[in-house]
């Protein structure tokens, strides 16, 4: 077996997932003015996502014979590593157990409905096994991720449950999410790796259907943008600002897919749900909503709101 670089081992032990959770949760507790949470909140939310992405991995591995063609290689070394993945597991959702004690029980009662896309995501997950790309899939994938990223800090801004449902921000996440998602298992796919004329048609469609996808994502932030512009803060502003640039670069690879090895895109993918972060701090400290070096605005402090003259 090929020796593995560094840069694959937090998707191989799908460490990716919880720090992509963590990153956008910080940026909905900004967006949305949150001043307390549960300390352990973090933690849970991270450790959570961990579990749900392991047992995925566990359960798509399951039956894989061969080390090499079409298989990712988080699956093989799920496959390969399965009985220390799965007492991993196990100790994971002990922790998810414990730290569930420690949330209140105004959240537990509030969060439960994120259960039911996870839950959907699995059962199709399972029925769809080795039947290529599910779009229906990813769209509960990417449901289950944004929801169950921001339904701790939407709590504690005390409005009701569908209020998240219909939040702007959430869905344009989700969609984010979804789309990137679509584009793994596109990537991935046996179909899409064929060197034929029609592998070359498929890969056409497929980078079509993204750049179109991703087009009327970043023209929905940019109206999102604008109407925050009148009428709310700037925080409001800064995300949907983000979100197009992770659509961005969720763009430049689909673009620019040919340049890169698989192994590389699917850490790329990754690294494109990251990229938000750091350009929404520098809008943050922009806007005066933070100074450079905090690391979130504090109650002393107010968002200011922009004002429309006239």
């Amino acid at each position: 077996m090929s020796r593995r670089p560094l840069w694959i081992w937090p998707n191989l032990l799908s460490l990716d997932a919880p720090l992509v959770a963590l990153a956008w949760f910080w940026i909905f507790k900004q967006v949305w003015l949150v001043r307390y949470h549960q300390p352990s909140l973090p933690l849970f939310l991270a450790l959570a996502v961990w579990c749900i992405y392991v047992a995925d991995r566990l359960m798509d591995s399951r039956g894989l014979r061969k080390e090499g063609g079409s298989v990712p290689l988080r699956h093989r070394f799920h496959r390969q590593f399965r009985m220390p993945m799965k007492l991993a597991l196990l100790a994971g959702c002990i922790g998810v157990v414990l730290l569930t004690f420690s949330q209140s029980r105004g959240l537990l009662g509030y969060g439960w409905p994120v259960l039911l896309p996870v839950v959907a995501y699995f059962v199709v997950s399972y029925q769809n096994a080795g039947q290529g790309v599910s779009w229906f899939k990813n769209i509960l994938a990417g449901l289950a991720f944004a929801y169950g990223t921001t339904v701790g800090v939407h709590f504690r801004r005390e409005l009701p449950v569908l209020d998240l449902a219909m939040s702007p921000e959430v869905i344009v996440f989700a969609g984010l999410c979804m789309i990137n998602m679509v584009a793994i298992d596109h990537w991935e796919s046996p179909e899409g790796g064929r060197e034929d004329a029609e592998g070359e048609e498929r890969r056409e469609a497929e980078k079509g259907v993204l750049l179109l996808l991703l087009l009327a994502l970043v023209g929905t932030c940019y109206w999102l943008a604008i109407r925050a512009s009148d009428y709310t803060l700037q925080t409001h502003k800064a995300f949907y600002l983000s979100v197009m640039v992770g659509a961005g670069c969720l763009a430049f690879l689909v673009l620019l897919r040919h340049l890169f090895s698989e192994r590389a895109l699917r850490v790329l993918v990754d690294v494109a749900m990251l990229v938000p972060l750091p350009f929404f701090y520098w809008l943050m400290v922009d806007y005066g909503i933070i100074e450079f070096g905090e690391i979130g605005w504090t109650p002393e402090q107010q968002a200011p709101e922009i004002t429309v003259e006239g």
